[in-house]
């Protein structure tokens, strides 16, 4: 009897060893010794240079020391937005969280493939971002969202102040947006400076980016009807052309010539997103202290700026969640605009001293109080993943225009029966 029961002991002692080895093994996950960085969950994250700041990537993990953070930095552009809807579509091993540009609106036809944040809480944080920016992540209905904001990219108007000086006319900022409102006035202005010191503004391309931009309506509507052969964008095109054929656009041409150009003293203003502060100074290092910059004539419209959003393939949603809440905090922002530029979402702290922002190579302007002023006033249209193709069909035919002296009228005729067939196959 002792011997059976010292038996029964023996093989409850090893049936409690044995679990509690098999309940090591599975929170270790890797074998390991238990040591803190075995019980880290890893959270990948899909970005491009320039999206999210080192600094801010440097203090999420420290916030976070329960997670391998593995910030992965990828190539922008279309090659980004493929690599993400390819991985999307296979169904794939992904990242857990993805940055996006401003297509964002574009995403949403896949929206079952992201997390819905508004279920992880982000409505408590709506109020801190600007409205028409954290829309555009937004389903119409407003129940599902992909994406936090991170930056915003309003286009204002970069102009040499000395040429409008010595043209006489407005050349503060305040005289500018006071006096200068519509794309007529901006003609007139450009016409004076043109005549006194020979200098043009951007190409016939630049003037009608900027005027669809303003629109609040694109090439197609919410339904997916093509729309861009109708009177707003045709009088985008109309106001372009008659800029060039006035002489008031820098000829069509590749950047590094407008670029040199604008070195040399030839263009004397463009209208350019708040991203384009870095281009400008890198372009034209002989031309610092000579710029400055103003609300645009027209109204303003939107060119860039990025969000973060969850996969719903992640295996740590509610973290994942909080990782991203934290990247996109006003504080984190402000780092980022001053790290390299992008203007901050969130309008709260747009009047921080922290944001002041003067800057030698515009004399010394401070440029945030202009940025937001601009950005609280832009219009975004909807958006469709054809938009591109349309976009390039007719910046091509602007282009014929300039380059190869084609008759407008004609060259917008060609262009909206190239799109349509394309449209259709």
């Amino acid at each position: 009897m002792k011997f059976k029961a010292l038996s029964s002991a023996l093989l409850a002692l090893c049936f409690i060893l044995v679990v509690t080895a098999c309940g090591q093994s599975k929170t270790n996950n890797t074998g390991g010794n238990g040591s803190a960085a075995d019980q880290k969950i890893t959270l990948r994250l899909w970005y491009w240079n320039g999206a999210v700041s080192d600094s801010t990537i440097v203090a999420a993990k420290k916030k976070f020391p329960e997670i391998n953070l593995q910030a992965e930095k990828l190539p922008s552009g279309g090659d980004y937005l493929t690599k993400l809807k390819t991985t999307i579509a296979g169904g794939g091993s992904g990242p857990d969280i993805v940055a996006m540009d401003s297509w964002i609106s574009s995403m949403l036809a896949y929206k079952d493939k992201f997390l819905n944040l508004y279920d992880q809480g982000a409505r408590d944080i709506q109020p801190q971002y600007l409205d028409w920016k954290w829309k555009m992540a937004a389903t119409s209905d407003d129940k599902y969202l992909i994406g936090l904001p991170i930056d915003v990219a309003p286009v204002v108007l970069y102009y040499r102040s000395d040429l409008f000086a010595k043209a006489g006319v407005p050349s503060t900022a305040d005289a500018i947006k006071s006096q200068v409102k519509t794309w007529d006035d901006y003609f007139k202005l450009l016409k004076q400076v043109k005549d006194s010191t020979g200098t043009q503004s951007g190409t016939i391309v630049d003037i009608f980016r900027s005027l669809i931009g303003q629109n609040s309506k694109s090439f197609f509507d919410q339904d997916g009807t093509y729309i861009g052969d109708q009177a707003h964008i045709k009088s985008a095109w109309d106001a372009s052309v008659k800029a060039y054929q006035e002489g008031l656009t820098f000829p069509f041409s590749n950047d590094s010539e407008k670029n040199a150009a604008i070195n040399n003293g030839k263009v004397s203003s463009f209208t350019g997103a708040s991203w384009a502060v870095g281009d400008l100074i890198s372009a034209a290092p002989g031309t610092k202290g000579k710029w400055n910059i103003a609300y645009p004539p027209g109204g303003v419209g939107n060119q860039g700026g990025s969000f973060l959003g969850v996969l719903k393939s992640s295996e740590h949603p509610k973290e994942a969640y909080e990782l991203i809440k934290f990247l996109v905090s006003p504080e984190n922002l402000m780092t980022g605009y001053k790290e390299f530029g992008n203007y901050p979402s969130t309008p709260e702290i747009y009047s921080k001293p922290e944001m002041v922002n003067k800057n030698e190579f515009f004399g010394g302007q401070d440029l945030s109080p202009v940025f937001a002023d601009a950005a609280k006033d832009v219009k975004v249209a909807h958006t469709d993943s054809r938009d591109d193709m349309v976009a390039n069909v007719i910046v091509e035919a602007l282009g014929f225009v300039d380059t190869k002296k084609e008759d407008p009228e004609k060259a917008w005729t060609d262009a909206q029966e190239k799109i349509k067939r394309q449209l259709s196959r």
